[in-house]
């Protein structure tokens, strides 16, 4: 289980993202995502799964 690089929650999934107020690349929960995704320059990197 991986932290949220936002809110520190562990999760199993995260997605890799980056918006015009997070410029470098973070993972984040879905819950961070569904918030981060209506974000001017949203961009979408992938998906980290644990283990």
């Amino acid at each position: 289980m991986k932290k949220c690089d936002l809110c520190h929650k562990t999760d199993k999934i995260h997605y890799r993202v980056k918006s015009i107020i997070h410029k470098d690349w973070i993972f984040c929960c879905k819950e961070c995502w569904n918030v981060i995704s209506k974000h001017n320059d949203y961009c979408y990197g992938g998906t980290r799964k644990s283990k």
